[in-house]
């Protein structure tokens, strides 16, 4: 184990080592500079020294690791019975709140991973799922965790501060993503692919190995109970850490706090040795000091429960937001009067002020992404009287509450609604003279287990329609977006001409930040009067729209910024990169086979990370993708599975025929009424929603819990779990193409080939058994 456990040490050492020379390779790819082979020599060479030095330094530490670990196993053997329940959850709990909290820094460092979806989770399942089917192993190098989270933190910092400070855009990132392309096409070389799948592979396999000995943990503490207090335990613990994430999402606290309360948590459940504390204090402090150092140029810095915010002032005193890095937002101060303007400010004015320049009543206003301000400014200056202003990020929020000079929020007429725009517009009895869509440009997901971002369900088909039904007769509808390509504008122009019955809107560049203004109107014609365009120096885009095909958004498929509904080609590289890595992994460590009889529990996994996908994003189209909606539906999830475990237990659950029908037939419901639109937003609708959603959770958890009792080694049967939860994730990537209704019939599918393996299995038991008692003579005793 140790020696294994070493090796991939050294594998992702040397790939860490290497790692700022192939993404500064990449970046100089992408800047089209010459490439400094004198620095890129150098850098090869002291990585290679490091390398062997860091090898020579293993070899010696070998046999204090070896004793370490396995003073580790009768750490945990030690564990007195009246604690035991407590560590169980404790460490169930630790697992689940450093997932969530390497997820969400990794992503706040580099937004690149926040587009890679699942990418985080999937390396926390293979290293959790790999130290759970270790956890028969005489050694646990739990301490080992620290220095690996370590090193991975301090890694990823200075590579980004490199980065930054060569004025290098990382792996051509921003690009990629923002023209939505996310493939090796918008790449502009072999290097720069190699570049960022190395990345990849080098991040995965540090998450992966710091997650091993916590998977080890987690699994030999749950031998010590029967199959079902130990799973229940485990749920229990899963829930505490979701909620102390919740808690601390809305404390807004920084990833010092995060991991702070997690180095804790493995350091109180290691070996009580001088050295291994030594370690694991002086582990922490290095993260605790990475984490805390001071941004360059000094900003304000807020963790908001969606993302990493960073505050700034320019010149004028006005503020400006970035996001994990990048430019976001930024406050003006139009409050002046226009002849005042400079040419700069002139064009930002008619930018803000163009719905108010057109004729008709523009006493109700909604905001779509009021953000922090300019828009609700621009109401006030229109003389709009009634504004809700919805904005989903409560920092954002605040900000402009606080340092906006025009200080709208502080208006009577102002409504400040920290609500998800789409759910707001479905919900409210209001109508508006006009509803504006601020150039509202998501950075971040829904969730971990979803390749669903916040912004999402507010462009589709079906969130057109629902916003034009708020507006009154001869209301209009002004959409701006920072559009970056051809196909991206003929797919805003063909849905907003789908919602509005094949009425084409008015188009115009409006040329601030890259916007696209789009208009419609209600029971009425689009109509732009000429001194309006002059007013603002517009013109109308007369050119018709790209001839390029495009498939619109809809509810079912939510990608506003992919064009096609194609498979992206990165994202097969990325499916195949993360099972190559994790097959590696698992080879590195395990010499026997698999046990052939745990693949129901793998086909169980797949089949519920599948359904929980599903549930998130559509109890989030249902109440809003907010936040703390996600964060109740995964709450939910352990929630019904913990029931399920509790029925099974307390009713002594034998057979599982009658949870595996009504589990098939809640999804075959599922399905049909995701084709048919879902239940609407009433009241009764909602909950009709949430029993159908939940019903599969509960089922799927009634024969995970029956099966369970019948296996011997829980930590095989959760491994084999989070194998199969990882192929659900992967197989989630199959929605951007065929849509999240698509899902069911996945899930479907693997529940089957859970059900059909099962009785397979079950048919040879009885078979042996019934040979043995054929075999034996008559009158003696059938063995037990």
């Amino acid at each position: 184990m140790t020696r294994a456990y070493i090796r991939c040490l050294t594998i992702a050492f040397a790939g860490s080592c290497l790692l700022p020379i192939v993404t500064t390779v990449g970046a100089v790819l992408e800047s089209s500079n010459p490439i400094p082979m004198a620095r890129i020599t150098l850098g090869a060479l002291v990585a290679l020294l490091a390398v062997l030095l860091f090898k020579r330094f293993l070899a010696r530490a070998t046999p204090w690791l070896d004793n370490d670990g396995s003073a580790q196993i009768g750490e945990i053997t030690a564990i007195r019975e009246q604690w035991l329940d407590i560590a169980i959850a404790g460490a169930a709990a630790l697992s689940l709140f450093l997932e969530l909290a390497m997820i969400r820094w990794q992503a706040s460092v580099f937004p690149f991973f926040a587009f890679y979806t699942n990418f985080g989770l999937l390396s926390c399942f293979a290293g959790l799922g790999l130290g759970y089917t270790l956890a028969g192993r005489e050694r646990v190098p739990l301490i080992l965790v620290v220095p690996a989270l370590a090193w991975q933190v301090v890694l990823l910092i200075t590579l980004k501060s490199m980065l930054s400070f060569w004025q290098l855009e990382f792996l051509g990132g921003l690009r990629v993503i923002k023209k939505k392309s996310m493939g090796v096409g918008g790449m502009r070389s072999i290097g720069q692919a190699i570049s960022i799948y190395f990345f990849l592979t080098v991040v995965f396999l540090l998450t992966a190995i710091a997650f091993v000995p916590i998977g080890q943990l987690c699994g030999r503490l749950m031998t010590r109970r029967p199959q079902l207090r130990a799973y229940g335990l485990n749920l229990v613990g899963s829930l505490v850490g979701v909620v102390a994430a919740f808690v601390a999402s809305s404390l807004w606290t920084p990833p010092v706090v995060w991991f702070a309360a997690c180095l804790l948590g493995v350091i109180l459940l290691s070996v009580r040795r001088p050295t291994t504390m030594a370690i694991g204090i002086t582990g922490s402090l290095v993260i605790m000091a990475a984490l805390a150092w001071p941004s360059n140029p000094p900003e304000h810095r807020v963790y908001s429960p969606y993302q990493m915010l960073e505050f700034g002032y320019g010149d004028r005193g006005l503020m400006n937001i970035r996001a994990a890095g990048h430019y976001y937002q930024r406050v003006h101060d139009l409050s002046r009067a226009p002849a005042s303007d400079n040419q700069e400010d002139a064009k930002t004015r008619s930018y803000y002020d163009l719905p108010y320049r057109l004729p008709g009543a523009r006493t109700d206003v909604a905001i779509v992404g009021a953000g922090s301000g300019n828009d609700v400014a621009a109401a006030l200056r229109g003389g709009a009287t009634n504004i809700a202003a919805i904005e989903i990020d409560p920092a954002i929020q605040r900000a402009g509450m606080v340092n906006h000079p025009e200080h709208p929020y502080r208006s009577s007429s102002v409504h400040a609604i920290l609500n998800d725009a789409r759910s707001f517009l479905r919900t409210t009895d209001q109508r508006f003279d006009l509803i504006v869509y601020g150039l509202l440009d998501s950075h971040t997901l829904l969730s971990q287990r979803s390749s669903v971002r916040l912004d999402s369900y507010v462009y589709t088909v079906e969130a057109f329609r629902e916003a034009r039904s708020r507006l009154k007769p001869g209301g209009r509808l002004f959409l701006s977006f920072a559009i970056v390509s051809a196909p991206q504008k003929k797919k805003t122009f063909e849905m907003l001409k789908e919602a509005f019955d094949g009425v084409e809107p008015a188009v115009i560049e409006a040329g601030y930040d890259g916007a696209i203004v789009f208009i419609q109107r209600e029971g009425a014609p689009v109509e732009v009067p000429s001194a309006v365009l002059a007013l603002s120096n517009y013109k109308l885009d007369a050119k018709p729209m790209a001839a390029v095909d495009v498939d619109v958004s809809t509810d079912d498929w939510p990608f506003f910024y992919m064009a096609r509904r194609v498979y992206p080609l990165s994202y097969l590289v990325l499916i195949a990169l993360v099972l190559l890595v994790s097959v590696g992994l698992t080879a590195n460590f395990i010499d026997e086979r698999p046990r052939f009889t745990e693949l129901s529990f793998l086909f169980l996994g797949a089949g519920f990370m599948l359904v929980e996908t599903k549930a998130i994003t559509e109890l989030g189209l249902t109440f809003g993708s907010t936040w703390r909606v996600t964060a109740f539906v995964i709450s939910g999830v352990l929630l019904m599975a913990f029931l399920a475990n509790t029925v099974v237990d307390r009713f002594r659950i034998r057979r599982p025929h009658l949870a595996f029908f009504l589990l098939l037939v809640s999804l075959v419901a599922g399905w049909m009424m995701a084709g048919k639109g879902g239940f609407g937003s009433t009241t009764a609708g909602r909950i009709a929603t949430v029993a159908l959603l939940t019903s599969p959770m509960f089922f799927s958890g009634i024969v995970f819990s029956t099966l369970l009792q019948g296996r011997q080694a829980i930590a095989a049967v959760m491994a084999a779990n989070l194998t199969g939860a990882m192929l659900g994730g992967l197989l989630e990537y199959n929605s951007m193409y065929f849509g999240f209704r698509f899902l069911y019939l996945m899930a479907l599918g693997f529940y089957a080939l859970a059900f059909v393996h099962w009785a397979w299995t079950r048919r040879q038991v009885v078979g042996r058994d019934t040979d043995v008692e054929l075999e034996q003579p008559i009158g003696t005793a059938t063995a037990a």
